[in-house]
């Protein structure tokens, strides 16, 4: 316990030189979660992964799948929206209005998340693709930073 402030101190100077750039530090990663990049890219992944087995990413490596590199495609990608959030705070009144039998405010938070949802499925501007030059720009700095820090992509 007397080297814990020695500890902090070694972990907060040396987290860049810790910190791990391939997605599976231990090399036994067994599910898709460890096949991403860290910090993973704002799409997850350039190409949707083939599931075969529930340890998906372990078998991935017993049959010897290899990362993509190059002849990315679109990525469909949807659009931030606040209406989950909105949904969620009047739920919680919602949920209030049920505790304290307000029922004024109980019916109209109910109503309210009906106007919400149908507000919302009339948004056509829900998403957006990610271009394939973007996704290999991306994928190009990935595989820079794994081959300077001498790791085979």
């Amino acid at each position: 316990m007397a080297d814990l402030p020695d500890r902090c101190c070694y972990w907060c100077c040396n987290y860049s030189a810790l910190r791990d750039h391939t997605g599976d530090p231990w090399e036994n990663g067994r599910t898709l979660e460890w096949a991403i990049a860290s910090p993973a890219p704002f799409y997850n992944f350039s190409e949707t992964p083939r599931v075969q087995d529930v340890d998906a990413y372990w078998d991935m490596k017993k049959r010897g799948v290899k990362r993509k590199t190059d002849k990315f495609k679109p990525i469909h990608m949807p659009r931030n929206t606040g209406t989950g959030f909105i949904i969620g705070m009047v739920c919680i009144a919602l949920g209030f209005a049920g505790v304290w039998h307000i029922w004024w405010l109980a019916i109209a938070a109910v109503l309210s998340i009906i106007a919400i949802s149908i507000i919302h499925s009339f948004n056509n501007n829900r998403d957006y693709y990610v271009t394939a030059e973007e996704v290999q720009r991306v994928e190009d700095e990935h595989t820079l930073k794994l081959q300077s820090l001498g790791v085979k992509p």
